[in-house]
């Protein structure tokens, strides 16, 4: 299997999930901050909402008529203090920016500068302290940032800012030149953005194609590695442009595990301080499974908290994390009948005194309705950053980061879950496995298992390996490469 056929499925996976999470009614992954941002841009002038949340031809129609009802191009408000123009020069959107230039925005830069925006080559500029030639690409005048080139230390030291400027600018056109001339396609601007990673953040196709092809590295600078070019990469051409330059599908960060979930849908129950104080942390369930779901947990599932309600007393000690269904590396599985089975997973990270890897199982049926169950630590291990695979009617789980008293280095956590009765079992595999992986992504090939990227315990090393695991004689192999 190559890698556009993997990322093919890994896509159909992604989509699979955001449309049972919409069915569900879980759809926003992060509600709170969406809802906000909505509310927020509601008090905004409309054609100051517009340039934020419009572009392309959208954003230009909308500008027209926001100048013919003679709309101040200037309005803002006294939290956010940019104004329209201000906003379409920093995102990039230039051609909206020129209408609003042209109109009669205001903008602090001399006459040359605003000539050299609207499109025209002033003879000798006057840029202020600004290069010519960088404001040139900067704001996407082609035939500018050639007259000035050869007149600007930044043109003729190749200053990495250029290359920046006409990433930030969307002017592929320059970009092309800037790189036929010799200019480093992993260029980086002075807030340590790469070239590639600015291209990718705007998702601009054609921009990212003629970095790669001069060489750009996918995955940024090793420091970046949680925000590379390729985990931001989120659109499916984007992806699919990586895939095609070598780009391993396993890398990307696909939407199939939100972090905040909430069961709004639920109706509300009276929590009391007693409660709380008794149910405040997971506990380990008596039996496989043990059905649990008391009044506390359920209503941080429907109220989507991350910590403890404010109207309860409490102190936060680490050695009683107060349980949330706020949560990274969560599996989320739909199954044929139209339930959803959400899985373990971890509340923040180890510096936070709610923190927490979770054992459970919660089981949405679709019809306003939920299940939870828990269970004993030697039969479902406290797991997060697995994958879960469907499989003959079987979720099977693969992997774990787990607590670090955990982790076994060389084996590989496998366990199978029965949604007949939602009991959990530790499943034996032989051969040549990944280790104890975490992170990584897996789909299924008629009766196998594919393994494909992730992190490997003990130093926590990039997985560069496919593998395979035979689900009817629960084999591992190494894939052929």
């Amino acid at each position: 299997m190559n890698n556009s056929e993997m990322h093919a499925l890994f896509q159909a996976e992604e989509r699979a999930v955001q449309t049972a999470l919409l069915e569900h009614g879980l759809l926003n992954a992060n509600p709170y901050h969406t809802r906000r941002e909505t509310e927020r841009l509601k008090e905004f002038p409309p054609l100051l909402n517009d340039v934020i949340s419009l572009s392309g031809d959208a954003l230009r129609n909308a500008i027209h008529r926001h100048l013919a009802a003679g709309e101040d191009l200037e309005a803002t408000t006294a939290k956010f203090r940019m104004t329209a123009f201000q906003v379409c020069f920093r995102e990039g959107k230039l051609e909206a920016m020129r209408i609003l230039l042209r109109a009669g925005a205001k903008t602090k830069w001399t006459a040359d500068q605003v000539s050299i925006a609207v499109g025209e080559v002033p003879a000798l500029p006057e840029t202020g302290e600004t290069d010519p030639f960088l404001f040139a690409c900067r704001i996407g005048n082609l035939e500018a940032a050639r007259t000035y080139f050869s007149n600007s230390d930044a043109g003729t030291q190749k200053n990495h800012e250029a290359i920046t400027n006409a990433v930030t600018a969307r002017a592929t056109d320059i970009v092309i030149w800037l790189l036929d001339e010799g200019f480093d396609p992993n260029a980086v601007d002075d807030i340590k953005w790469g070239a590639l990673e600015r291209a990718v953040d705007n998702d601009d196709l054609a921009t990212a194609e003629v970095l790669l092809a001069a060489g750009a590295d996918p995955f940024g600078a090793p420091e970046k590695e949680y925000t590379s070019p390729v985990k931001k990469a989120t659109s499916e051409q984007m992806r699919a442009l990586f895939v095609r330059f070598g780009v391993n599908p396993a890398k990307f960060e696909y939407d199939i595990s939100p972090e905040t979930v909430r069961l709004s849908f639920l109706s509300k129950r009276t929590l009391t301080q007693e409660e709380f104080d008794l149910h405040r942390s997971q506990r380990v369930g008596q039996a496989n499974p043990e059905r649990f779901l008391p009044t506390f947990w359920y209503e941080q599932m429907r109220t989507g908290r991350y910590s403890a309600p404010k109207h309860l007393e409490h102190v936060r000690d680490r050695a009683k994390p107060v349980w949330s269904f706020s949560r990274y590396g969560r599996s989320v599985t739909p199954l044929p009948d139209g339930r959803l089975v959400l899985i373990g997973g971890e509340h923040e990270d180890g510096y936070d005194p709610d923190f927490c890897i979770y054992a459970d199982v919660t089981v949405l049926d679709g019809k306003g309705g939920v299940d939870h169950f828990i269970y004993p630590h030697d039969v479902f291990p406290p797991t997060d950053f697995h994958t879960a695979t469907l499989y003959d009617g079987q979720i099977w789980l693969i992997g774990s980061l787990g607590y670090l008293e955990q982790r076994q280095e060389g084996m590989t956590q496998v366990l199978r879950l029965d949604p007949t009765d939602f009991s959990i079992h530790p499943v034996e595999t032989s051969g040549d496995g990944p280790g104890w992986i975490s992170r990584h992504r897996c789909i299924l090939d008629t009766d196998e298992i594919i393994l494909s990227g992730g992190k490997v315990i003990p130093d926590y090393h990039d997985n560069e390996q496919t593998y395979r695991l035979d689900l009817k004689t629960l084999g591992w192999t190494k894939a052929l490469r």
